[in-house]
């Protein structure tokens, strides 16, 4: 009997705050939400559909009032708030529903299933928080989804949803992660994420889902439980991909914007979309969902192959096993997951099979050894730099155009053992297209940089042992400037930012002079020698592609203070040159 009558005062409750948070809309300047609204959509490309546009401008209008509601005045009042001084509650209930409204927090969290015909569980993946939601209206598909939305206190550990719930991609789930502390202790500041996340989805669109941001009745078949998201999602792309049937094979686009998708969030959720969608017999949407987690798998094989650190298919395990033991997703999804882990065979990158590339890698790695193994001055490393350029160019020349496009890229990464910036690392992308590679550096949380080198196997390696003599040389040039009279004569305070300006001239003497050394090489070829890059540039970026990563350009400090005389000599180290006969030798 207790249980029933509390069930009844937690309905009447959030009826009573869905009417409120409508009825607060009146102290909002409307003009706010318009403003909002139009800021957002002042970059959308607009759809020719215009029930869709309907639908998005709709979204647009209710987040924007959402936020304006919430908005603190510069005297920290919210329009609830105001609400809540001029409002005479007509019984306690009505009463106890403001009190609620007052409270409400800004989430983002994740359905993780029903507990009985008016409950869910939800969890707050800011703080861990487990939530018991009320609400009897959202559907089964919507298990394991991710959401934001407000959620106001009922007592007894109970919430209601008040105004909208909506769904997220993972590039909108992404931009709420950036707001989320380290240390499991919420959001940095809750109003600003969700603005954020607001415009993220209404520019570039977002999940449809019905129980959530659609209406129930907008189902429309036993094989579409009403998901009809923006193609760019992944939501958006089983849809797409379900409609068209197993037997046409997605556009290459499609495919690249799956790799474009892969992470841990997307992949997991893939995987349980397909289990779970098998279970309520929907065979198209199970297919379209285990096709692009065995494209995800497959680049994240590929990133792995490659040298690239981050999300492995053992932490896609782990969190498989984790979600599967919390009841998130049908135990299914573990044996899609093995069994398309044993039918990916991604593409080799380790070699293609050509002896003269053997042998010049070999090569490259034998004059690695002798010269990295003995140590070496900044002299001997941009000699040695310019022999494997010489043996790289050498080879070039006797390719032919099919013979380069049938070779794959490979990457090779170096841990650098250090979690800040030093001046070596000014030297990577100058060491790289010394190569014509690319490069990028890669960090995570506490982990140390990580340095990628990408492109063909014989330039990539050629670009690890130019950058290994780079390294060696800064060890033995910093030793040698420990040991001259400028620095001897300094005090011990003053050392450290001396060796700091060295190493600073150091770095920029060596990139000056790789550049100097790739220009006169592309002078000497450029009748014969250099015709192939654009199409040695075509081939890399391909491969790149299919690795599916997102760079970030890093901001650089336009200038730094340095030691005049410390920097000087650095510098001049690193502009010295002479050849050496024994690097010639090595050949």
């Amino acid at each position: 009997m207790a249980d029933k009558k509390r069930a009844a005062d937690e309905k009447r409750l959030c009826v009573l705050l869905t009417g409120l948070f409508v009825d607060a809309l009146q102290y909002v300047a409307q003009s706010r939400i318009v403003e909002t609204v139009e800021r957002w959509r002042m970059h959308v490309d607009l759809s020719d559909d215009a029930q869709r546009e309907a639908r998005r401008l709709a979204d647009a209008v209710g987040l924007a009032s959402d936020l304006a509601l919430f908005m603190p005045s510069p005297s920290g009042a919210t329009a609830i708030d105001r609400m809540a001084r001029h409002r005479k509650p007509a019984d306690r209930d009505e009463a106890a529903a403001v009190a609620a409204l007052r409270q409400a927090r800004w989430r983002v969290m994740r359905i993780e299933e029903r507990q009985d015909q008016s409950t869910l569980r939800f969890r707050d993946l800011a703080s861990g928080e487990t939530l018991r939601v009320i609400d009897e209206d959202i559907p089964p598909p919507c298990m394991g989804v991710s959401l934001v939305g407000r959620t106001a206190p009922l007592g007894e550990g109970s919430y209601a949803l008040v105004g909208p719930a909506t769904p997220l991609d993972e590039a909108a789930l992404a931009v709420a992660r950036s707001f989320m502390r380290p240390d499991g202790k919420g959001l940095t500041n809750a109003q600003r994420c969700a603005e954020a996340v607001y415009r993220q989805l209404i520019r570039h669109g977002g999940p449809e889902l019905v129980g959530l941001n659609r209406p129930l009745d907008d189902a429309s078949g036993p094989d579409d439980p009403g998901l009809d998201p923006d193609e760019g999602t992944l939501d958006g792309l089983v849809q797409a991909w379900a409609r068209q049937g197993a037997d046409v094979a997605p556009d290459p686009a499609a495919i690249q914007r799956v790799r474009d998708l892969t992470h841990l969030d997307s992949l997991v959720a893939a995987l349980g979309g397909s289990a779970a969608a098998r279970e309520q017999r929907h065979g198209g949407l199970a297919d379209a969902y285990a096709r692009i987690a065995a494209i995800q798998i497959e680049t994240i094989q590929l990133r792995q192959a490659n040298g690239i650190a981050g999300l492995s298919l053992q932490g896609v395990s782990a969190a498989l096993a984790d979600a599967i033991a919390s009841h998130r997703m049908p135990p299914g999804a573990r044996s899609l997951f093995e069994e398309l882990v044993r039918r990916s065979r991604p593409a080799a990158s380790a070699g293609d099979g050509n002896g003269n590339l053997e042998r010049l890698v070999q090569r490259i790695q034998g004059l690695r050894a002798k010269t990295v193994e003995q140590g070496c001055t900044e002299e001997e490393a941009l000699a040695a730099a310019e022999k494997v350029a010489e043996l790289l160019d050498r080879y070039g020349l006797s390719l032919s155009e099919i013979e380069l496009r049938r070779q794959t890229c490979l990457g090779i990464g170096i841990d650098t053992d250090r979690r800040r910036l030093r001046p070596i690392d000014e030297c990577v992308p100058v060491i790289a297209a010394f190569f014509d590679c690319r490069t990028w550096s890669q960090q995570s949380g506490s982990a140390p940089i990580r340095h990628v080198f990408f492109g063909l196997r014989a330039d990539v390696t050629a670009a690890h042992y130019l950058y290994d003599l780079v390294e060696r040389a800064f060890t033995t040039e910093t030793a040698r400037f420990a040991r001259n009279e400028f620095y001897l004569e300094l005090g011990s305070g003053e050392r450290r930012s001396a060796t700091n300006s060295f190493q600073i001239g150091l770095a920029r003497g060596i990139a000056g002079k790789l550049q100097e050394l790739r220009k006169e090489r592309d002078a000497a070829l450029a009748s014969s020698g250099r015709d192939l890059v654009p199409i040695k540039s075509a081939v890399i970026e391909e491969d790149l592609a299919r690795l599916g990563l997102h760079f970030r350009a890093r901001n650089r400090a336009s200038g730094r203070s340095v030691m005049t005389g410390a920097y000087e000599a650095g510098h001049a180290a690193g502009t010295r040159f002479e050849y050496r006969p024994g690097l010639a030798a090595a050949e």
